[in-house]
């Protein structure tokens, strides 16, 4: 499995100055929190409790959920030099809870082919939403640069149509994103911005669900490729040649990228149209990507898990 984070060059001023620890340490907290995020936006089922097709034109079924990663964030306060190289620093971790609210359509385009009690490669549009709201959590801020939605889309193509003595088989591919935010990090006098932050997660799932009376299970595997870009300001308070100064430094082009495996589960109850649906899976930890930084033992692009609750109605 693939990981990397790259970066743009690093500028500073005044040229005396050295930006290497403010770009380091904004590359490994990019590489240590995107995979994290890419998991809570990812989640596992594409619509929560569906395994099937639609079953043609005019079938749909809405899902809003709250899906959420059992993360880790930096909880210490390190400070920042502009002076000499990049020093690797303790930023510790304390476990939190990443939350991504979203809400999923699935429209039935075509019903496939008829065969026996089932029927074979139909096919449906998914459309996506997720809400990110303004974060903070000690030095650390997350806020969204303009609207707090993103739009995601993706089709589901059928390898069985859920009946009464048939489970629903399908395979789907979909892309999600978060809407642009801007994160802040701000350790006493000095300030880390990484702006424009913005995050894709690119998925393939394949899932089987059955439903009797007003109990249903659905489980699936699936493959995340997750991408996230931004750029990176700092304002250092730092003693340049025993003069007090402002330094800036700028990163360009902060770029992660990592694909993991994912697995998950989905047990609802519900009667006619309506379900209630719980999500329980797993994101395993994909290529380990090196930090000069620390984050309390924990390793960028690490295992994480993650869960969803929610409704479905189909109408």
């Amino acid at each position: 499995m693939r990981a990397q984070t790259t970066a743009g060059s690093c500028s500073v001023t005044p040229s005396v100055a050295s930006g290497a620890d403010a770009c380091r340490k904004a590359t490994d907290l990019f590489a240590f929190v995107i995979p994290q995020v890419g998991v809570a936006l990812a989640a596992g089922n594409p619509v929560l409790g569906e395994g099937g097709t639609m079953g043609g034109w005019g079938r749909r079924a809405l899902s809003v959920r709250l899906s959420a990663a059992e993360g880790f964030l930096p909880r210490n306060a390190v400070p920042i030099s502009a002076s000499g190289g990049a020093v690797g620093s303790e930023f510790g971790a304390a476990r939190t809870v990443i939350p991504v609210p979203s809400a999923d359509v699935a429209i039935g385009l075509l019903s496939g082919v008829p065969l026996g009690v089932t029927n074979v490669g139909g096919v449906d549009v998914l459309l996506g939403a997720t809400y990110v709201p303004e974060v903070s959590r000690g030095a650390l801020r997350l806020a969204p640069v303009t609207s707090p939605v993103a739009i995601g889309y993706g089709v589901r193509v059928g390898a069985l149509q859920e009946s009464s003595f048939v489970p629903g088989i399908s395979l789907s591919v979909m892309r999600r994103r978060l809407p642009t935010e801007n994160l802040a990090y701000t350790p006493g006098n000095d300030t880390l911005e990484v702006r424009n932050m913005a995050v894709t997660a690119n998925t393939w799932r394949l899932v089987a669900s059955k439903r009797v009376a007003v109990l249903g299970i659905a489980a699936g595997v699936g493959r995340d490729a997750i991408e996230g870009t931004a750029g990176m300001q700092a304002s250092l308070t730092e003693s340049v040649r025993g003069t007090p100064q402002q330094v800036r430094v700028a990163l360009s082009d902060l770029r992660s990228t990592v694909s993991r495996n994912t697995a998950f589960v989905n047990a609802s109850f519900g009667l006619l149209m309506v379900r209630l649906v719980g999500e329980y899976g797993w994101s395993s930890a994909g290529t380990v990507q090196q930090t000069v930084n620390q984050f309390g033992g924990r390793e960028a692009n690490g295992g994480y898990r993650y869960g969803s609750l929610g409704v479905t109605v189909r109408f």
